[in-house]
């Protein structure tokens, strides 16, 4: 159990919404989101979950949960022929997998769609400039997973979605940028797996979660043990070099991610048609998840290494 702490002072009243969270996987080994986590940073948090703090100010999530399941109850779903909240478990090589749907509604062909809100910037769902909308792989993931669960727990799925409820939405953004979400909140289809792909999807899951506890079953897992989070899992950016054509430029006219060099050679380029005076920007590269979201990064070995320990 993580201990909560309030080190920066949030207000009193968030912090007892964080602290009477309600949020449980149940008896089961992981949950679905649990799975979609880097198996690594979950065997490092069961090592050490009798030490882990957190300051509650990064526990934010767990406020639009709430928010969630407010908006559910507020907007009678239950009254139109939909389940809310259901949390269905399944067996999986030998482990308990759970999941909670926000909400799942049965059509007139008497089959089920799910939907799941979330919280989001808007450019999460910023479409190209073509007008297409690239949904987030981990979204796809997840509700793909519950589809699933809900089949083995009975129900056939035909449909799921993404309600986006935009945090950040900007009537301005919105009139200067056709791309930008043009309403505060939108329902957005995700692609459905196969029952073959999405089970197999799901086993994938376990068997890497499974393979990172092995050590853990006989009481002497070490980190020796753990497989490395690879660059996606860290969200990590490589170092890159941003040509400007002047140093107050807000823009980078090109980004390039090979060298110093490679920028100023490309803008030494008379097919280019770059003004003297330019500059070339260094741009360090970052493991993000690692830096700034992940509650064992103070634990892990790998994580020293990056840092150069």
């Amino acid at each position: 159990m993580v201990d909560i702490t309030n080190n920066k002072g949030f207000p009193l009243a968030l912090v007892k919404a964080v602290e009477n969270d309600s949020y449980s996987k149940g008896r089961a080994d992981r949950s679905v989101t649990g799975l979609l986590a880097p198996p690594r940073q979950a065997a490092l948090k069961d090592i050490h979950e009798d030490v882990l703090t957190e300051d509650v100010s990064e526990r934010t999530f767990a406020l639009y949960g709430q928010l969630v399941h407010l908006l559910l109850e507020r907007s009678g779903e239950q009254d139109r022929n939909a389940l809310t909240e259901e949390r269905m478990f399944t067996e999986m090589m030998g482990w308990t997998i759970s999941g909670q749907t926000d909400t799942i509604t049965l059509t007139e062909e008497e089959n089920w769609v799910v939907s799941d809100y979330k919280f989001v910037t808007a450019y999460k769902f910023k479409r190209n400039n073509s007008g297409e909308l690239t949904m987030p792989a981990e979204y796809e993931q997840q509700l793909n997973m519950y589809a699933h669960l809900l089949r083995e727990n009975g129900f056939k799925v035909d449909g799921l979605k993404i309600v986006a409820i935009y945090r950040d939405s900007s009537k301005l953004e919105a009139k200067r940028d056709k791309n930008y979400p043009q309403i505060g909140a939108e329902t957005h289809d995700v692609k459905l797996w196969s029952e073959e792909d999405a089970k197999a999807f799901m086993e994938e899951r376990v068997r890497l979660h499974q393979d990172a506890m092995a050590g853990d079953m006989h009481g002497s897992i070490t980190q020796e043990d753990l497989p490395y989070c690879d660059d996606e899992e860290r969200w990590a950016k490589k170092d890159s070099w941003a040509l400007k054509a002047t140093p107050n430029s807000k823009r980078a006219r090109k980004v390039f991610y090979g060298s110093n060099s490679e920028a100023i050679s490309w803008a030494m380029n008379p097919d280019n048609k770059i003004k003297r005076g330019f500059v070339v920007e260094h741009r360090p590269g970052a493991n993000t998840r690692c830096e700034n979201y992940c509650l064992v990064s103070e634990y892990c070995d790998q994580f020293k290494v990056i840092q150069g320990f």
